[in-house]
């Protein structure tokens, strides 16, 4: 038995444990990093609804722009007596099945009107012979300038190029989509 409790005796005296103070040091940094980890996720998830409204804002222009450079690109003809910086009208090819209609699965030739006026542009569809136009669509809101479109050759009735700049703030920040479309010349076409 005493080589037993000899036995036991060495095992307790190497048994080696934290100390209170290693123990209080250890809690202290572990609150240190989980408070710096708290303070960045609730960083993140208060800055989350000006991030997707932002995201929302670049997205819905990025679509506008799109929509009217391809409707430019389709295009027939720019309607000379509306090309002002807030304001383009053309005759292009658009899927309904009437002018301001119904969507269909082909195309026909419509006046497509877009205006830009107090932060907001709309798009008007009537049928190119003058008849009056269905309801305006607003595709785009709160812009910093209504001044969307570009002419060249500057005071041409038969411009060449067609630009689309939108511009907003979105949480102080500027931000501009611009794209643009050069004209086919139907007099130089065969």
């Amino acid at each position: 038995m005493s080589r037993a409790s000899k036995a036991a005796t060495t095992l307790r005296c190497e048994e080696r444990g934290f100390t209170l103070i290693e123990l209080l040091i250890a809690a202290a940094v572990g609150l240190v990093v989980v408070g710096g980890a708290l303070t960045m996720f609730i960083g993140a998830v208060r800055s989350e609804p000006r991030a997707a409204s932002k995201v929302a804002a670049i997205q819905q222009a990025r679509f506008t722009v799109d929509r009217i450079t391809r409707e430019l690109r389709q295009g027939i003809e720019v309607k000379p007596q509306t090309a002002s910086s807030n304001q383009l009208a053309i005759v292009t090819y658009v899927k309904q099945a009437t002018c301001g209609g119904a969507a269909a699965s082909t195309s026909i030739p419509c006046e497509v009107t877009y205006a830009c006026a107090a932060g907001k542009c709309t798009r008007l569809v009537a049928p190119p012979n003058g008849i009056p136009p269905g309801p305006a669509v607003q595709v785009a809101s709160g812009l910093a300038s209504d001044d969307v479109f570009t002419y060249l050759p500057v005071g041409s009735p038969e411009p060449t190029y067609v630009g689309v700049s939108l511009s907003f703030t979105s949480e102080g920040q500027p931000v501009t989509l611009t794209d643009g479309v050069a004209l086919r010349n139907p007099s130089e076409e065969s």
